[in-house]
């Protein structure tokens, strides 16, 4: 029998392939195969306990304060939901000879249930702000006024507001930031997350 191949002895290390008893017999008979299995089952080891391989911290605590709108407090009886993006401006292709001067704006429609939420982030004047607005609406012929409405970053909720009686919303100026928005419903408190990154309108 020939020399085993380097991912016959991986997939036979991993356990990924079923016991071959002649892969078995060859290692107990070439000490060449069985010398390179004692290679490739050290630096598997060496792999696996290498710290190099484990996320940055930062990354790790982006995304516990990405989820940390889910965590509700003991005694909470709101219910959490979660909207999904069902549309991007920025995901769509640039129409041919299309030209902007200076940022656009970005566009976001964010659906759960029969509610859409419509977001729109605009670039300010002013160095580094943004004006984050937006509605609420429904399949249906309902208008959501005077509607809660937060805008947190960071695990805090940095600021407030109501929907208008066609339910649109605004946040004027505010430090560009990766923002969540919470919209509280009849149905439970809708969370839209990412609405927002710092490098999302350069």
């Amino acid at each position: 029998m020939k020399h085993l191949s380097t991912e016959t002895l991986i997939a036979y290390i991993d356990g990924t392939t079923f016991p071959d008893r002649a892969v078995e017999q060859h290692l107990n008979t070439c000490a060449d195969c069985s010398e390179l299995r004692q290679e490739l089952q050290q630096l598997v080891h060496d792999l696996r306990a290498d710290a190099a391989y484990e996320p940055p911290a930062e990354l790790v605590r982006w995304g516990v304060e990405l989820f940390q709108p889910l965590i509700q407090p003991a005694g909470s009886k709101i219910k959490k939901l979660i909207a999904s993006l069902v549309f991007d401006n920025y995901a769509q292709p640039a129409l041919a000879g299309m030209r902007h001067a200076g940022a656009a704006a970005r566009q976001l429609v964010y659906r759960v249930g029969v509610v859409d939420v419509d977001v729109k982030i605009e670039p300010s004047h002013a160095k580094d702000r943004i004006t984050l607005v937006g509605q609420v609406l429904s399949a249906g012929p309902k208008f959501f006024d005077n509607t809660p409405v937060t805008l947190e970053s960071h695990g805090i909720v940095r600021y407030k507001t109501k929907t208008n009686p066609v339910g649109e919303f605004s946040f004027d100026e505010v430090p560009t930031d990766t923002y969540h928005v919470s919209v509280d419903l009849p149905e439970g408190q809708v969370t839209l997350f990412c609405v927002n990154r710092a490098a999302s309108l350069t």
